[in-house]
């Protein structure tokens, strides 16, 4: 390992002051750190390893003196004179057409923010060793004339190559903010936004303390649906391909001049480039509306910088003397959209934040005319004032799709007498779970073509629901024999069910059994114990079924390995070992995982209790102590805050006044801790998203004092509305609210408990998770 050597790094003197003056909020910092990769990803085209980028926050349980933030790339990597030229950009450069990150300014705040050092290593395959550069800030506040140490690391296996951002001395709010699970979730789903085009169109891979950064796909039409407005289709996506002239980019102050410039025609500066410029993507509509969720999203290099954003919807005329004027939505009294689209614009600058575009420039206005044309795209607005008919795509798409009546003519799901917007919102929430059944628009499509043709009641059913809560249909339309009345294409009638052979095999057994249970989510896993090999277990309770061993045998747990080192146990819940006696399901759940291990690895003589008690040492089941209870019941409450945001969103302003005054206070002390910087308190409250940061005791009472609200399968499972009896339903509610003030309790004080009580509590953290719509 060589010695420190150094290279000149001198920032402008106003730089400091921009560090300090610049707000980024967590997520915004981080990304400025991914965008880096981003950019060398896409510099770098085909490569043979998936593109991968790895965020290390802290954990619940780390130290500010050792805690810190690792992100990590398998891209090329940098030379000593390569890294050098990006870190000297960052204080010196303005560069306004550079990639996202470009180690440029917004990467010098951005890690300014989050700790007071930070070190870079960097390496390309083939060079023998690391170079590993440390820029320290407050040495660099203090020295008009810094040197930034380096020194070469030498490489175990000189193959290797990336680049890794290491940011330490974490600032006390920033480490106390990034360690809680919530703030990390808010980071994780933020980041699965902006760069959701790279994660499901390019295969970029971005994880966070190793979990997966899934892209928040876009859930719209068929870009083959369509409606007929005067004899012609109109198709529910759009697509956008707009070239425009090649021109010269201003490397300092981002103007773009002619193609045949020598010098920039703004700022006289000579560093000048050719490039393409294209405006693309497409528009569409979204299979569900709401108040806030839809939009347009505006990116840059393949990111997002604009997200649900609804200028776009509003018309002002060339002058830009009037104000502007809202087009759409403008048919229903409470304003809800669904018109939703990607536009890449790369051409178009953005500000360091990277939250909005120069919008008072040329190439923002020619992004607008592409999307909506340069006259109001309401038909007779537009005669009044003399201009011509608006034909762009935004147009085309309120002239077919501007209405939320339902039925197949505006593509809404509806129940024969008004339309389903709760259940096409839930059916939503499903598709972003993944659910096989709900990624292709054939729900929504069947809802909305039974809406014209109702089910005509049958005393004699031959068949199920198509649709969860909605009645089977007897019109079903012949392939292909098309709606006259809109011209939507119909999806071809579902195949009837064929009976159940007489005799099950033993897969059809096993997925009986899955279909009848619930997985237990804090035992599935991998299990791996010296001498006894590895299994990968995935554990199910079942309800309404017998279970049996291969041989038939009826058994309260059955454990069967198909494919090793797969184990599946699967628990009957209603069998009187745990209905009457009230044995732990899942311990004996390890009971078999154990004798299973023990058998297979011929270690019959190792006691039975040994290996459980190893087994239970490795599962993700929250320990029977007070702070591993509050952390787990922490973690919960969070998710059913998350789940309690759509449908508070409803009607914000009830919700918010149902909070006592401590618990608002409360909730603004903890927006201003964990929230985004680019949002108001004000903008969370009208928009409902308060509800991230009440107190838990708040929970509470919303959930009692607004049960249908919250139950019926929308934050929480359990049926309330198709009970009649006022008893019944204040049941029902009773026995949600008080597992709920357990976890409330231990949330938010954190009290000594003993051991009967921990117990309750573990009970009630079950119970919750069991009674959460979204549970998976």
């Amino acid at each position: 390992m060589s010695e420190n050597r150094f290279i000149n790094v001198t920032p402008h003197p106003r730089i400091l002051g921009v560090l300090g003056d610049i707000e980024f909020s967590h997520w915004q910092c981080l990304a400025e750190l991914v965008d880096n990769s981003f950019d060398e990803f896409q510099a770098a085209g085909e490569i043979e390893e998936r593109p991968s980028v790895s965020i290390t926050l802290p954990t619940a349980t780390a130290t500010r003196s050792t805690a810190a933030i690792v992100v990590k790339d398998n891209g090329r990597g940098m030379s000593l004179e390569a890294v050098t030229n990006a870190i000297s950009a960052g204080w010196t450069s303005n560069s306004r057409h550079g990639s996202l990150g470009l180690f440029g300014m917004g990467f010098n705040i951005s890690t300014a923010r989050l700790g007071r050092h930070t070190t870079i290593r960097t390496s390309r395959a083939g060079d023998p060793s690391w170079v590993e550069v440390v820029l320290d800030l407050p040495k660099i506040a203090e020295s008009s004339q810094y040197q930034a140490p380096y020194r070469l690391v030498p490489k175990a296996d000189p193959a290797e190559h990336g680049t890794t951002v290491t940011v330490s001395d974490l600032k006390s709010e920033q480490f106390d903010a990034l360690k809680r699970p919530n703030t990390q979730n808010v980071i994780r789903e933020k980041l699965g936004d902006i760069y959701s085009y790279l994660l499901r169109e390019r295969g970029f891979l971005l994880t966070i303390n190793n979990r997966k950064v899934k892209p928040r796909l876009p859930c719209v039409w068929d870009e083959n649906r369509y409606v007929t407005r005067q004899g012609a289709q109109i198709h529910a996506i759009q697509r956008i391909d707009q070239p425009l002239k090649d021109k010269k980019a201003c490397m300092d102050c981002g103007y773009w001049s002619r193609a045949d410039a020598e010098r920039c025609e703004e700022c006289g500066q000579e560093r000048l480039e050719l490039r393409s410029r294209r405006i693309w993507g497409w528009i569409g509509i979204q299979r569900y509306i709401h108040k806030t969720d839809y939009g347009l999203d505006f990116l840059r290099n393949g990111r997002k910088i604009l997200l649900k954003d609804k200028r776009v919807f509003y018309w002002q005329d060339e002058d830009e003397l009037s104000e502007p004027e809202l087009e759409y939505p403008i048919d229903t009294k409470i304003p809800t959209g669904r018109f939703v689209g990607e536009i890449h614009c790369d051409h178009v600058a953005p500000n360091y934040q990277k939250t909005a575009f120069e919008f008072e420039t040329h190439e923002w206005r020619q992004v607008i005319h592409a999307i909506r044309g340069i006259s109001p795209i309401r038909p007779n607005i537009a005669k009044s004032l003399g201009l011509p008919e608006n034909d762009s795509p935004l147009a085309l798409l309120f002239r077919g799709y501007r209405r939320q009546d339902p039925g197949l003519n505006y593509l809404i799901p509806g129940d024969g007498h008004s339309p389903l917007h709760d259940k096409a919102l839930e059916w939503a929430a499903l598709f972003r779970k993944g659910e096989e059944a709900y990624q292709s628009d054939e729900i929504w499509y069947q809802a909305a073509y039974q809406h014209d043709h109702p089910a005509v009641p049958d005393p004699h059913p031959q068949g199920g629901d198509i649709l969860p809560g909605l009645p089977a249909d007897p019109v079903t339309p012949e392939p292909g024999s098309g709606d006259p009345s809109t011209g939507t294409q119909p999806s071809p009638t579902p195949p009837a069910q064929e009976p159940d052979p007489i005799e099950e095999t033993l897969d059809q057994r096993l997925q009986r059994y899955r279909d009848h249970g619930e997985r237990i989510l804090d035992l599935t896993g991998s299990y791996s114990l010296p001498d006894l090999g590895t299994v990968d277990l995935t554990a199910w309770t079942v309800r309404g079924q017998q279970l049996s061993n291969k041989d038939n045998t009826p058994a309260p747990v059955v454990a069967i390995m198909k494919r090793a080192p797969q184990l599946e146990v699967f628990v009957n819940v209603d069998a009187p070992l745990f209905q009457e006696q009230g044995t732990d399901v899942r311990d004996l759940a390890l009971v078999e995982v154990a004798e299973f291990m023990r058998v297979r690895a011929n270690k019959v003589s190792m006691p039975l209790t040994e290996i459980v008690a190893h087994l239970k040492a490795r599962s993700t089941s929250p320990k029977l102590t007070p702070a591993a209870l509050a952390d787990e019941a922490e973690r919960i409450l969070d998710q059913v805050r998350s789940s309690m945001v759509l449908q508070v969103a409803q009607d914000p302003a009830l919700h918010w006044e149902l909070l006592t005054e401590a618990e608002r206070a409360s909730s603004e002390r903890r927006f201003a801790i964990e929230a985004p910087s680019v949002t108001t308190w004000d903008e969370t409250i009208s928009s409902g998203e308060f509800v991230r940061y009440i107190p838990a005791n708040a929970i509470v009472r919303l959930v009692a004092a607004s049960p249908v609200t919250f139950l019926d399968g929308k934050v929480f499972a359990r049926p309330y509305k198709v009970l009649t009896d006022t008893t019944a339903k204040e049941l029902v509610t009773e026995r949600l609210i008080n597992p709920l003030s357990d976890l409330a309790l231990l949330e938010q004080h954190r009290p000594r408990l003993d051991l009967e009580e921990l117990a309750r509590i573990r009970s009630s953290c079950r119970l919750i998770v069991r009674e959460l719509a979204d549970n998976d």
